[in-house]
């Protein structure tokens, strides 16, 4: 929604909870964008402190533009089937904006979007309030909450391997930011399929970034700098596998005949880009959705429970097998 609009998650989190401190204009653009996607609540007539509204808040810190729309889309739509509200937060302020939610009578819970899924002072401080919550693709399952998932490291395995049938050697990786619970497991799932076939995970051969688009322009230019470049990068996710494909144009490099380029996410930026990035679709408005109606059952339930969903190989342009 986000995307739709042109401005940013909070602009968006603003206008739906119908709060004065935005620009007519921009008020207007994010209206059309909820038209547009079928969010069909009008956000002047609902008061989520009225006794009959159920509310959930979704937290969030992703760097990825592209991912937390997915993520607004999927709550919002799966809110409105089910009759609750949504808010969604930024974790700019620490705690400031979660120790706020106690005042909220009819919260229904949290949802932790990643990096935050793994928090300790986030999650400590759900626990000690006894507010709900669901963590979206934690690396690690707790007793302490439901979790939606999917396999990470399988999935970054499978493209690896994909890439290896088509004859590559030299591989670059990018990776995520440390810390990062998906990307680690994403790291994880590539080395470990190179081991699998006994290519040799070469230091100058594995980059990082943020998963920003700006990180992997850095990535790639790192990667393609070296003196036998690689044959094909696997970017951690689209937006810097995108950074890719501009690097690659800007130094002559055809993709995908002198360089494939795959990614991870399958967001729409993945089949809008020239060529079309073969990538792992991640269901990330569908696990935002499963994430919401797990607190919807857990609200009315109780009980802790948990999803994990399929991911997929989506082969386009962007990938072929080296030149001989």
């Amino acid at each position: 929604m986000a995307r739709e609009a042109g401005v940013s998650f909070k602009t968006v989190s603003r206008v739906l909870n119908g709060e004065p401190n935005v620009r007519e204009p921009t008020r207007q653009r994010v209206l059309g964008a909820v038209q547009a996607l079928g969010y069909r609540a009008n956000p002047y007539a609902r008061n989520l402190r009225a006794a009959q509204s159920r509310l959930i808040a979704v937290y969030s810190s992703n760097p990825s533009r592209n991912y937390t729309s997915e993520i607004q889309i999927g709550v919002l739509q799966r809110c409105n089937t089910e009759g609750f509200n949504a808010i969604f937060e930024e974790a700019t302020h620490g705690l400031e904006s979660l120790v706020s939610l106690r005042g909220q009578p009819n919260l229904a819970g949290v949802i932790l979007v990643p990096p935050l899924t793994e928090d300790p002072a986030i999650v400590g401080h759900l626990i000690g309030a006894g507010i709900p919550f669901v963590r979206l693709a934690p690396s690690e399952t707790q007793g302490e909450a439901g979790h939606v998932s999917m396999d990470d490291e399988r999935a970054a395995g499978e493209m690896a391997d994909y890439l290896v049938s088509l004859g590559h050697r030299r591989i670059g990786f990018i990776a995520g930011p440390e810390g990062h619970p998906q990307a680690r497991l994403r790291e994880a799932g590539f080395r470990a399929a190179l081991n699998r076939h006994a290519i040799r995970i070469e230091p100058d051969l594995i980059s990082r970034g943020d998963f920003h688009f700006d990180s992997g322009l850095r990535a790639a230019a790192a990667l393609l700098s070296v003196s036998e470049r690689p044959t094909a990068i696997f970017a951690s996710n689209d937006d810097m596998a995108a950074a890719v494909l501009a690097v690659a144009y800007r130094r002559g490099l055809r993709v995908p005949e002198d360089l494939s380029v795959a990614g991870f996410d399958d967001t729409p930026l993945a089949s809008v880009v020239v060529p079309s990035l073969t990538t792992i679709y991640q269901p990330i408005r569908e696990m935002a959705a499963q994430a919401a109606g797990l607190l919807f059952a857990k609200a009315d339930l109780g009980g802790e429970i948990a999803a994990v969903l399929p991911h997929r190989l989506v082969v386009r342009e962007s990938t072929a097998p080296p030149k001989a």
